[in-house]
C-alpha cells in the first residue's frame, strides 16, 4: 500500500512538472478566469447599489432585534436581553463587506482618475466616502475602540494584525472625512445616478446628508467633549442639513424580490410571507406605548393593536374582551410573578402594518436633525435656549408627518397582507382595520397645534427628557440602534425593567464585546486595546463617548407582580 501511495505521488509530481513546463508560454493569459471580475472591467456602479441595499434594505432589519429592548422600542423574541457573549455578526458585516467594499470602490475611483488625470470621479468618491463613515461609526459606537486606520487597506498594504484606533481618534478622522466629502462634493463630473438608491445621485442631498451625519456625531460627544461637539457643529445650520421632508435619506424597500421587501415580510421565522397564518405578531414594548399613550398621540394606533385578553379568575375582577393599549415591560430571566402580568394575550402587538412589504429605510431625517438642534440650544452647544422650544415643535411636526407618510405607504398594502394572514377576511373587514389603525394628516395637525408635549417645559434635564422621548419616538420602529446609541449616551427613555436574573442582572449593556476570534487572530492589538477599558471586554464597560454621570435614568415603578397568569 505505501508503495503505491509513493507512486501515485511521484506520478502526480511527474504530471505537475510537465503541466508547469508547458503553460510557462502565455501563463497568465492561460490561468486567468475568463468570468473573474477584475477592478479594470468592475461596475462600480453596481457595487454601490450593493453596499446600500445589503448595509441598508438588509441590515437595518424591522425593528425587532434584541438591542431595541433597552431603550423601550421592541420586545425581544429570544426574551434573555440580558445574556452577556460577543457580538460578530456586526463587527463581520462592517468589515467584511460594508466598509470593505467603500473602502475598494473609493481606491478604484481614485486609480481610475490618476490614471487619465483628471478628477471626473469625485463626486462619487465623495459620496463613497460619507457612507463609509456611517459605516465606521456604527461600528465604534458599538464596540468602542476598533480597528479602524490599518482595516480595508489595498491588498499590498494589507496589515494583517491591524491596531484597535481609540474611538476618540476615529471620531476626529470621521469628522475630518465628512468635512472633506462635502467639500469633494460637485468636482466631478460622473455621478451615481440611478445607481443611488437614497438621492439618485442628488450632489446638494449628499451634501445635507454628511452635514447631518456630522450633527449626528458631534451631539454624541458632547458629554465627554463638548468643545469638540461644538467645533463639528458650528457652521450647520438649517439650510445646509436634512430639514426639509424632501431630504430625508432613506430606501424604500420593493416587492420585485423576497429578499427586497420588508425584513419583517420575509424573516422565515417571524416573516409574514413564510408564517401566513400561523403568524405571532410581534409585542409591543411598555416604553414606547407609554410615550405616544401618555400624551394622547395618534401614531400609537398606527403601529400597535389593542390588547386581547380576560382578567384572572380572581375575586374582585371583572371579565373584559377588550381592554386597549398595554405595552410590554423589558423582562428577560425574571420571577414568573413578574411574567403574569403580561401573559394569555393581554399585551398589545404590533399592528399588521407593521408587516408590510414596502415600507421605508431611514438612515437619517429631519425629525432627527431638528431634536438634535433642540438639545444642542438647550445645552448652548449650538445656539441658545430660546432656540430650543422652535427646533423641538419642528422636530416633532416632522416626526409626525414621517408617521402618515409611513400609513400612507404601508395602508395600501393590507389587502395582500390580509390576503396572506388571514385569507378569509372580507374586504369589510379590511377596511374596517385600516379604518381603525388610519392617521390623518388632520390628526396630525391637530396633535402638534394642541397637545400639552408640544411644549417644553420644566427643568433643563425635564426638557432634556421631553426632547429624547419625541427623538425615540420618531426612530421608530426601524432604527432601534440608534435609539440604543441615544439611550446610552442620555439615559433616556425611562425603561421599566424587571429583577433579572441572568448575566447582566437587568442592566441594559453600553457596549457589544469584540468577536471571541480576535483574541487568536488578532492579540497582540486586542491585548492592548482591553487594557486601555480597563483589561475587561464586557457588555458593561462604558465607550468614549459614553460620559453622561446622570445616566441612566431609572423607570419610577417597578414591574408589578401576581401570583396567577392571565387567561386566554
Amino acid at each position: 500500500m505505501k508503495s503505491l501511495i509513493r507512486i501515485t505521488i511521484v506520478a502526480v509530481l511527474a504530471l505537475v512538472i510537465l503541466m508547469i513546463n508547458a503553460c510557462t508560454e502565455d501563463f497568465e493569459e492561460l490561468n486567468t478566469r475568463n468570468s473573474l471580475v477584475t477592478e479594470e472591467v468592475l461596475n462600480t456602479d453596481l457595487l454601490f447599489t450593493y453596499f446600500q441595499h445589503q448595509a441598508i434594505v438588509q441590515d437595518l432589519g424591522g425593528g425587532s432585534s434584541t438591542v431595541g429592548n433597552y431603550p423601550g422600542m421592541s420586545v425581544s423574541g429570544a426574551n434573555r436581553p440580558f445574556q452577556q457573549s460577543a457580538n460578530t455578526g456586526t463587527w463581520n458585516n462592517a468589515y467584511s463587506t460594508y466598509a470593505r467594499n467603500l473602502a475598494d470602490l473609493i481606491r478604484i475611483l481614485e486609480k481610475r482618475d490618476a490614471e487619465i488625470g483628471t478628477n471626473d470621479n469625485a463626486t462619487m468618491i465623495a459620496m463613497a466616502r460619507i457612507m463609509k463613515v456611517w459605516v465606521f461609526a456604527k461600528l465604534t459606537d458599538a464596540y468602542g475602540d476598533c480597528p479602524y486606520f490599518e482595516s480595508c487597506l489595498p491588498q499590498e498594504e494589507a496589515v494583517i494584525s491591524p491596531k484597535y484606533d481609540t474611538q476618540k481618534s476615529i471620531y476626529e478622522d470621521m469628522f475630518k472625512e465628512l468635512k472633506e466629502a462635502v467639500a469633494q462634493l460637485g468636482d466631478g463630473v460622473e455621478s451615481f445616478g440611478g445607481a443611488d438608491l437614497m438621492y439618485g445621485g442628488d450632489v446638494d442631498q449628499w451634501a445635507k446628508l454628511a452635514n447631518s451625519i456630522r450633527l449626528r456625531l458631534a451631539l454624541r460627544v458632547r458629554y465627554v467633549d463638548a468643545a469638540m461637539a461644538s467645533a463639528n457643529m458650528g457652521d450647520l445650520n438649517e439650510s445646509n442639513l436634512i430639514t426639509d421632508p424632501a431630504d430625508n435619506a432613506f430606501i424604500m424597500t420593493a416587492y420585485d424580490n423576497i429578499d427586497n421587501t420588508n425584513p419583517n415580510f420575509q424573516a422565515q421565522y417571524s416573516g409574514l410571507y413564510n408564517q401566513g397564518s400561523s403568524l405571532t405578531k410581534r409585542t409591543a414594548a411598555k416604553t414606547i406605548v407609554d410615550i405616544w399613550q401618555d400624551n394622547f398621540d395618534p401614531r400609537l394606533k398606527v403601529f400597535v393593536d389593542t390588547a386581547e385578553a380576560s382578567w384572572p379568575t380572581t375575586p374582585g375582577y371583572e371579565e373584559y374582551d377588550y381592554f386597549g393599549y398595554r405595552g410590554h415591560p423589558l423582562l428577560g430571566f425574571v420571577p414568573v410573578e413578574q411574567k403574569y402580568p403580561w401573559g394569555g394575550g393581554s399585551t398589545s402587538r404590533w399592528s399588521l402594518l407593521m408587516y408590510a412589504p414596502v415600507w421605508p429605510m431611514p438612515v437619517i431625517s429631519s425629525q432627527e436633525v431638528y431634536f438634535a438642534l433642540a438639545e444642542a440650544a438647550l445645552f448652548g452647544v449650538k445656539g441658545s435656549v430660546a432656540d430650543a422650544q422652535g427646533f423641538y415643535e419642528k422636530g416633532v411636526t416632522a416626526a409626525m408627518n414621517w408617521a402618515v407618510n409611513w400609513f400612507d405607504v404601508t395602508s395600501s398594502q393590507l389587502t395582500d397582507m390580509f390576503a396572506i394572514y388571514r385569507p378569509d377576511s372580507t374586504p369589510e373587514f379590511v377596511a374596517d382595520y385600516a379604518a381603525f389603525h388610519t392617521i390623518t394628516q388632520e390628526e396630525a395637525d391637530a396633535f402638534v397645534d394642541t397637545a400639552t408635549v408640544m411644549t417644553l417645559t420644566g427643568t433643563e434635564e425635564e426638557q432634556l427628557e421631553m426632547i429624547m422621548n419625541q427623538k425615540i419616538a420618531g426612530f421608530y420602529p426601524v432604527q432601534i440602534q440608534e435609539g440604543w446609541y441615544e439611550w446610552r449616551r442620555t439615559g433616556y427613555p425611562r425603561v421599566q425593567v424587571g429583577d433579572d436574573g441572568d448575566d447582566l442582572q437587568g442592566v441594559s449593556p453600553r457596549r457589544y464585546m469584540w468577536p471571541d476570534s480576535e483574541q487568536v487572530l488578532n492579540e497582540q492589538s486586542y491585548t492592548e486595546a482591553l487594557a486601555r477599558i480597563g483589561g475587561s471586554d464586557k457588555m458593561l464597560v462604558k465607550v468614549w463617548w459614553d460620559a453622561n454621570p446622570l445616566a441612566p435614568h431609572e423607570h419610577p415603578d417597578p414591574v408589578p407582580e401576581q401570583d396567577a397568569p392571565y387567561i386566554q
